[in-house]
């Protein structure tokens, strides 16, 4: 539960960029609103267990009225590093709980997380310093390495290293 504290506070720092000043706003900000929830459910997720499916029934219109405000669906057990930034959530923001992300994963909007078949926990796993331009969309089961730039409506489809850049549907190395 603290580490998501950490993260969370990782997650305004990173928002935030050099303006300290910028902190004492950001909380009117979508994005904010979007990343605090999952932040609130993944820990609330981490610290009841298999139990919080349901302790989370009462909770469930206080989430989607945060889901419906920023535009943002991050399910609770994605596992996320700390540092994700979401530039213009209004084009809708979607995680699946399958997924294993790095630290500080920038999404510009429309972007998806997802997956094509069933797959198991931890099985569309995003390295560290990952972005996504607009509408790009993951589909897995897929590893994706480090330092991995995805152009704006590419779909990527098969696993690839660290220090690329994907563009396209279906995505390619530049």
């Amino acid at each position: 539960m603290l580490t998501q504290l950490r993260f969370f506070a990782g997650d305004v720092k990173r928002m935030a960029g050099k303006k300290k000043l910028r902190v004492a706003f950001i909380w009117l900000n979508r994005s904010f609103c979007g990343i605090f929830s999952y932040r609130l459910d993944r820990s609330l997720f981490l610290f009841f267990g298999k139990t919080y499916r349901i302790i989370r029934i009462p909770l469930i219109p206080l989430f989607n009225i945060w889901q419906a405000y920023s535009n943002i669906d991050i399910h609770y057990e994605a596992e996320i590093g700390p540092g994700i930034n979401i530039l213009h959530c209004s084009m809708g923001v979607v995680v699946s709980g399958k997924s294993l992300i790095g630290k500080n994963l920038t999404l510009t909007g429309g972007n998806v997380i997802g997956a094509k078949t069933e797959v198991k926990p931890r099985q569309i796993v995003l390295g560290d310093n990952c972005s996504m331009g607009a509408n790009a969309v993951v589909l897995g089961p897929i590893t994706i390495g480090s330092n991995v730039k995805i152009g704006a409506m590419a779909l990527v489809v098969k696993n690839c290293g660290d220090n690329v850049t994907l563009i396209g549907v279906p995505a390619k190395e530049v």
